[in-house]
């Protein structure tokens, strides 16, 4: 016969399950403010892939309806229009009687630090190339407690070509 004293239970005990689970909140207690982090530059790289999306389609637009469409940059609103040139495409402009297609607002964390096209207007012509006046880049930042990223993005004046680049720090 076997003892009652020796007998041989499997499973954890309660001081096991708590050690596992003290362990498990510490590990995701300091993960939190790195996912913090990325969350935050995804969504401002995300914003600089909306505002080169926007320019590429208003080339795009313009090569297909053999029209002038153009983006235009606001910074006291912080939006993207972009529009059908109707009234004086070779001005490079953006007034009114051009036909707005559509109007994309930048959340308050990202500042236009600058440009050097004058007028803040992008335009692309029937061919594809686009025309403003300046040279082409587009700056911006964002910041945030725990993130400052910048962002330039150039448009190509003899082809069209928008290209953008993100840094983060």
């Amino acid at each position: 016969m076997k003892s009652m004293k020796t007998r041989n239970y499997r499973g954890f005990t309660i001081v096991e399950l708590m050690t596992t689970v003290v362990i498990i909140g510490l590990v995701s207690a300091m993960a939190t403010p790195q996912l913090q982090k990325a969350y935050e530059r995804n969504r401002f790289r995300s914003r600089v892939k909306d505002m080169t999306s926007t320019l590429r389609l208003a080339r795009s637009q313009a090569i297909t309806d053999k029209v002038p469409y153009g983006v235009c940059l606001n910074t006291e609103n912080m939006t993207l229009t972009l529009f059908k040139d109707l009234v004086t495409p070779e001005n490079y402009d953006f007034v009114s009687g051009d036909s707005v297609m559509r109007v994309d607002t930048l959340p308050p964390e990202i500042v236009w630090i600058g440009t050097d096209v004058t007028n803040n207007v992008v335009t692309f012509t029937p061919s594809g190339s686009a025309g403003f006046a300046g040279g082409g880049n587009l700056y911006m930042l964002a910041y945030s407690r725990d993130v400052v990223a910048f962002s330039s993005t150039n448009v190509l004046a003899s082809t069209g070509r928008v290209h953008s680049t993100f840094w983060h720090y």
